[in-house]
């Protein structure tokens, strides 16, 4: 039986109506071309150090899968640098499933959520979720989705921001969202559709801290490490999933 501490980390996911207004503005954002140079200026100019990190950490992997691909900004960097695997871009949205397709050859691109992934058992070596699973409606099915789809010396790798712990993270958190988010929207081109951009960081109060998100991990995989990075983000490394079918 789960201990009371166990289950409410379980219960963390966004709401139905909110997710849907998250997946619209990241459209928009997507569609005026101006979502990943807010994204860079917001990171201080790290984020493509980031992602190399992340995707390099699927090394080996012949089917991995990019969940949460949106315009297929982090496929391209999975693509590159694993130009001989087979790589599967999915997305909730249409519109950027699209945009994937139209950005990126030689990947097959599928509409799926995190909690519903149509991908047989065991079929992928990696996923790879870049500043996407905080999007998710269900951290705890989505986590069980990924074990599912993974084979058995299966890696997951999931870059994004965690909730804040200490008084400073808080700080830079609510700097980096309320302030610098609006401020790089304008100068990057979304138009008045910036001053929308703090609700993405409403994502991150239901976010997991670190610690939380190794609890729930290890109720998927046998093995899970997370590594923090600048600026409140933080990497989580699970492999060898456990099945439970």
């Amino acid at each position: 039986m789960k201990n009371s501490n166990e289950l409410e980390i379980k219960s963390k996911g966004l709401e139905e109506d909110f997710w849907r207004n998250i997946v619209s503005e990241i459209e928009n954002y997507s569609k005026k071309g101006c979502y990943e140079k807010v994204n860079i200026l917001m990171s201080l100019f790290t984020l493509k150090k980031l992602r190399i990190i992340a995707t390099s950490l699927a090394k080996g992997s012949n089917v991995i899968i990019d969940a949460g691909s949106g315009p297929g900004t982090s496929t391209k960097y999975i693509r590159v640098i694993h130009n001989y695997s087979q790589i599967i871009a999915m997305d909730p949205s249409f519109a950027m499933i699209k945009m994937a397709k139209d950005n990126i050859g030689g990947i097959n691109a599928i509409n799926g959520m995190f909690e519903n992934i149509p991908i047989k058992d065991s079929s992928a070596d990696a996923i790879v979720a870049m500043f996407s699973f905080r999007d998710a409606r269900n951290y705890d099915k989505a986590l069980r989705e990924f074990s599912r789809v993974l084979k058995r010396k299966g890696k997951l790798i999931i870059l994004d921001l965690y909730r804040p712990e200490s008084a400073l993270e808080k700080i830079i958190s609510f700097f980096q969202f309320n302030i610098l988010s609006v401020i790089s929207g304008l100068l990057m081109g979304c138009g008045k559709e910036a001053l929308l951009y703090p609700n993405l960081h409403k994502t991150i109060n239901y976010m997991y801290s670190p610690k939380e998100f190794i609890m729930l991990a290890r109720n998927y995989f046998e093995n899970v490490n997370f590594k923090k990075m600048p600026i409140i983000v933080g990497i989580l490394y699970a492999t060898n999933p456990k099945k439970f079918y």
